[in-house]
């Protein structure tokens, strides 16, 4: 009879699930600002949305970075981690290592120093500009929206974070 491990039991989504959750009526709430609000345009939106999205890459690469401690105890070696799953856009980089370029991104773009070579890599690969001189609409946070989705729902990043962590139970890599 084999075991299951007690962290193999997914305690995390359901928080994950209602950030998410939280962050999308906020973004329901801005888009209605398009019709309510006669000076309100699609550059308002982009420019409030952004950081609510930022925040949700935040949440998903904690998610992420939780479900490999939950197995190994440790997050050494967590970028092999990533590379479980699916390459997506002719990168040979997964959903995953692109979640984890983005957040990583989001949180040190108005840092006086240059990105971790890892995030400068994923963003590379997917052909994502992210230096200071890239214009808000152009931002690496859209431009990966773009990537993941049509229509920029982050439910749909929720089940792949989710069906990645089933794969790294299953995964022998280490």
């Amino acid at each position: 009879m084999t075991k299951t491990h007690w962290n193999r039991f997914d305690s995390r989504i359901e928080s994950l699930k209602q950030i998410i959750s939280g962050l999308e009526i906020s973004i329901e709430e801005l888009h209605k600002n398009l019709n309510e609000i006669e000076w309100y345009d699609g550059l308002w939106l982009l420019e409030e949305s952004e950081p609510i999205y930022g925040i949700a890459f935040i949440s998903l690469q904690n998610y992420i970075n939780s479900s490999i401690y939950d197995k190994y105890g440790t997050l050494e070696k967590k970028e092999k981690k990533y590379q479980i799953g699916e390459r997506i856009q002719k990168s040979n980089r997964t959903g995953i290592e692109l979640i984890i370029g983005l957040a990583n991104y989001y949180k040190h773009r108005d840092d006086n120093r240059d990105f971790h070579r890892g995030t400068i890599g994923i963003l590379k690969d997917f052909k994502i500009k992210y230096d200071e001189t890239v214009d808000f609409v152009e931002s690496p946070i859209f431009k990966g929206l773009d990537i993941f989705s049509s229509n920029w729902k982050l439910n749909e990043l929720i089940e792949m974070a989710q069906n990645w962590r089933e794969k790294l139970w299953t995964s022998d890599k280490e």
